[in-house]
């Protein structure tokens, strides 16, 4: 009876220390590029969320419908919520495919400032950020990353070749290009990318960790521009069309995870002590 106590506790150990490890159980993880294309009148806009005040909360709306002018293209009539239903996407690559599914379109969920803050693991629980609309696949967001380009480049003069920024606080990375000889900023396109945390299920209940970025062009301007106007309380409408790049995550266990491989060795140091003692 001693013997298969020490045996059930062995494998209580083994156990804790192979559900620790997800890397051991996860099924396929989703990896790639997704390009995607928004349906008719239908963009995406960022600012300050309708109704807040400057320096309120800020929203990524990838389903606003309205209309905006100039350029950058300003928000002149529509909502810019971070909060309404997810918006549909086309996929206009293989990614489905190479993933083992079928999908043609994916719903992705807009974000706002004070739901899904910028910086620190775990402060942005969004679960179903991402669904697919012929695969089981989800995606919950864990974590914005703040933007890292630094602030040296945010408020030079307009220039040839690229310039970076990552306005204080925000999770934007952004790059002017521009041609040699520029005059204008009209001459220039502004790329600007977040990065992203999360997991991905399969749709069984097989997560993976994952990695993932947005990325959108605004065309015939620089970002100082377009930070200019997101600063005077403006919201701006960039192209209904980006690109989420996944890449799976290496497996550095968090602190939660380190806990239960932790709990999973003492108990097998304690099996062996016991079986010593014997």
């Amino acid at each position: 009876m001693v013997r298969r106590k020490l045996t059930n506790m062995k494998r209580s150990a083994v156990l804790a220390i192979f559900l620790a490890i997800p890397g051991l159980v996860m099924g396929a993880a989703l990896t790639g590029p997704l390009s995607l294309n928004g349906g008719p009148g239908q963009n995406v806009a960022v600012g300050f969320c309708t109704g807040q005040p400057i320096g309120g909360h800020q929203c990524i709306d990838f389903d606003w419908v309205g209309t905006a002018s100039g350029t950058p293209q300003v928000v002149t009539s529509g909502t810019v919520d971070g909060t309404g239903n997810s918006s549909v996407f086309n996929i206009t690559n293989s990614f489905a495919g190479n993933n083992g599914g079928t999908s043609t379109q994916v719903h992705v969920h807009d974000l706002e400032s004070d739901l899904e803050p910028v910086g620190g693991p775990g402060s942005s629980n969004l679960a179903n950020f991402m669904t697919f609309n012929f695969d089981p696949w989800t995606v919950t967001l864990t974590e914005i990353q703040a933007g890292n380009d630094g602030t040296a480049g945010c408020s030079a003069g307009l220039a040839a070749g690229s310039q970076f920024c990552s306005p204080p606080g925000s999770a934007f990375n952004e790059q002017n290009s521009c041609p040699v000889g520029v005059t204008s900023a009209s001459q220039c396109t502004v790329t600007i990318s977040i990065t992203m945390y999360g997991t991905s299920n399969d749709g069984s209940g097989n997560l993976s960790s994952m990695v993932g970025s947005y990325q959108t062009t605004f065309a015939g301007t620089i970002f100082q521009i377009i930070n200019q106007d997101i600063a005077l309380g403006e919201q701006v409408e960039t192209s209904n069309s980006g690109t989420f790049a996944f890449t799976p995550a290496s497996g550095v266990p968090e602190p939660a995870t380190l806990s239960l491989i932790g709990a999973g060795l003492l108990g097998l140091g304690l099996a062996r002590r016991a079986r010593r003692r014997l």
